[in-house]
């Protein structure tokens, strides 16, 4: 009887600690889906602005506080900096070795941080209103291995999308030739190997990626259509030329415009 009375005593104590404990562990909320924070799903969001386009980096300001994002203003490297621009290639333009010197210095910024991957942005961009949504539909279908993903391009990749029965507007394909590099997300492993690749540069950033694509030695892919695209006017043109054959893209549902923002005329 006795023994009885002691195991009944030390199964209750039991159920009180239990209980106990469970009701005073300090709750700690679930974490959200990727893609549904303040970097896009990314570890990091970085925008390249030069120091003295104040005006860029206010609208991209007011876009990201619209879009509830976090952006990194990374300082791109100034076409009158001859000592970072030196050793570039004669035949590219003065600023398109002062664009390619940006982001090369990004992707150093990514190994040096510890950033799983990071979306680099240039400050002249607009994007779909809905991009949280966008891009939880993408991180669903990206394979786990990859070192580039285009969100926005100016190319139209001929390639089927890799879930062909998704009914989402936007769909991802295997990159084949992307231009442009206004909205293209790195990973440490692409970030390591463009460090290595591109060291010595001969042509524009977004070709000299294109061409490694191609060589299949950086595993990339696109987003189409471009969930972010230049926002180009007459009174906002690019400082960079483009490149290469371009097609442009419209936005389904541009923040920009629900803003207030309106362009002009349009510089091809």
């Amino acid at each position: 009887m006795a023994k009885t009375f002691w195991r009944i005593l030390f199964a209750v104590s039991l159920m009180i600690i239990f209980y106990y404990l469970l009701w005073t562990t300090t709750y700690v909320p679930p974490r959200k889906p990727q893609s549904l924070n303040r970097t896009l799903g990314f570890d990091h969001i970085y925008v390249v602005n030069l120091l003295w386009r104040l005006d860029r980096r206010e609208r991209m300001e007011t876009l990201g506080n619209a879009l509830d994002l976090d952006f990194e203003f990374f300082s791109g490297v100034s076409k009158y900096d001859y000592r970072a621009l030196k050793n570039y290639n004669f035949s590219m333009s003065i600023d398109q070795k002062a664009c390619f010197a940006s982001h090369y210095e990004i992707y150093r910024s990514i190994i040096k941080s510890g950033y799983r991957n990071a979306l680099i942005l240039e400050d002249d961009v607009d994007i779909e209103l809905n991009i949280t949504s966008v891009m939880s539909e993408i991180h669903h279908v990206l394979p786990q291995y990859w070192d580039l993903l285009y969100i926005g391009h100016c190319s139209k990749d001929n390639s089927k999308p890799l879930d062909k029965e998704s009914t989402s507007a936007f769909k991802l394909y295997h990159s084949v030739s992307p231009y442009c590099t206004h909205a293209y997300a790195v990973s440490s492993t692409g970030a390591r190997k463009l460090a290595e690749l591109i060291v010595h540069p001969h042509r524009p950033i977004d070709l000299e990626l294109a061409r490694w694509i191609r060589k299949k030695k950086l595993i990339s892919y696109s987003v189409s259509p471009s969930a972010i695209i230049q926002w180009k006017s007459k009174y906002n043109p690019s400082d960079i030329p483009r490149s290469g054959r371009t097609i442009g893209y419209r936005l389904k549902n541009s923040t920009l415009k629900s803003l207030g923002y309106k362009k002009n005329i349009i510089i091809n």
